[in-house]
C-alpha cells in the first residue's frame, strides 16, 4: 500500500499550502490547493473503482502497493475478521474468516469519504480564493489615495464651515 501513503503525504502538504495561503490572504497558494482536491478527488474515485472492480479495474493488480506484494490492512485487520491458518498442499496460509464488512468495502467507503472532503474541499477553496479577490484593496485615509486625490484635492460635503473663535 506504498501508493496511497505517498498521496497522503502529498495531500498532507498541498493542505498546509491551502491553510497558509488562507492564513496569509494569497489567493493563489488557495488556488493550488483547490486544483490539488481535483486531483484527490480522481484519485480516490480510481481507488474506489479498483476496489469495487468496476470494469477492468481490480485491487488485486497490486497497483496500489507499487507491485511489492503488500496487502492493504483491512485484509488482515478488518471489522470482526479472526484470522484463520488454512492448509492447503503442504502449506499453510492465514486467511480471514467472519468479518462484519469485507475489507474491499472499508477501503471504498473510505475513499468515498475522501472523495466528499474533496469536494467540500475544493468548494471551499474557490469560495475562499473568490473572496479574496473581491476584497476592496485601496487605502483610504482622510486626503487618502482615492481615485481623483492626485488631481483634485478632496472636497468637503458638509454645510457647516469653520469661523475663527474671537475672544
Amino acid at each position: 500500500m506504498w501508493a496511497p501513503i505517498i498521496a497522503n503525504f502529498i495531500h498532507i502538504a498541498f493542505l498546509i499550502v491551502g491553510i497558509f495561503g488562507v492564513h496569509q490572504y494569497r489567493s493563489p497558494y488557495v488556488i493550488t490547493y483547490s486544483v490539488w482536491c481535483l486531483i484527490w478527488f480522481g484519485i480516490n474515485l480510481t481507488i474506489m473503482a479498483l476496489y469495487l472492480e468496476i470494469d477492468r479495474l481490480t485491487h488485486q493488480d497490486d497497483w496500489l502497493s507499487l507491485k511489492t506484494g503488500h496487502q492493504s490492512w483491512w485484509a488482515k485487520n478488518g471489522i470482526g475478521c479472526k484470522t484463520v491458518t488454512a492448509t492447503t498442499d503442504g502449506t499453510s496460509a492465514p486467511t480471514t474468516d467472519g468479518c462484519l464488512l469485507h475489507f474491499t468495502y472499508v477501503e471504498s467507503v473510505q475513499a468515498g469519504a475522501e472523495c466528499i472532503l474533496a469536494f467540500v474541499g475544493f468548494w471551499l477553496g474557490c469560495w475562499v480564493s473568490r473572496s479574496f479577490t473581491e476584497e476592496d484593496d485601496h487605502f483610504d485615509f482622510i486626503g487618502g489615495f482615492d481615485y481623483n486625490s492626485a488631481h483634485q484635492p478632496p472636497t468637503k460635503s458638509s454645510r457647516m464651515q469653520m469661523q475663527p473663535i474671537s475672544s
